[in-house]
């Protein structure tokens, strides 16, 4: 009797062993599924308008670009020669000598770059006495940006 009750136990299980066995098993597959998306935006563009101090690199004919910034600091650069920098009184070497600038002092840029001669001009604030240096001559660059961080 107590196989008989368990032959009557283990047939339901048999029978559902052997159905599942007989099933198509189900498979994965990929779906696509339409998602919403962001329409494309431009890039933006870096502009003077975005950097408002920074002066664009000019180039004065003849001339290598201009790297001083407006409203940046600056510095005399050092030479093999220790040539001193003039501060004129305007744009140019027929103007009068203000003041001289020594190796490595630093000034404030104020405006530029003005074209004249075989020079780029750049007017700064040395010491509170406002004039006009040469940027450089000939790939030599009597002046350079001084950007401390």
């Amino acid at each position: 009797m107590r196989r008989f009750i368990a032959a009557c136990l283990a047939c339901p299980l048999l029978v559902a062993l052997v159905a599942c066995a007989r099933l198509p098993q189900p498979t994965a597959t990929a779906t696509l599924r339409p998602t919403a998306t962001r329409p494309p935006t431009s890039a933006p563009t870096a502009t003077a308008a975005a950097f408002p101090s920074a002066t664009p690199h000019v180039f004065c004919d003849g001339l290598a670009p201009s790297f001083l910034i407006i409203g940046e600091r600056g510095r005399v650069t050092r030479t093999e020669d220790e040539r001193w920098l003039n501060l004129r009184a305007g744009p140019g070497t027929d103007n009068e000598v203000l003041a001289r600038l020594a190796p490595l002092e630093t000034f404030l840029v104020l405006d530029g770059v003005e074209c004249n001669g075989p020079y780029a001009w750049y007017q700064i604030n040395y010491r509170g006495q406002v004039g006009w240096i040469a940027e450089g001559y000939d790939g030599q660059y009597y002046a350079e940006p001084w950007l401390t961080g």
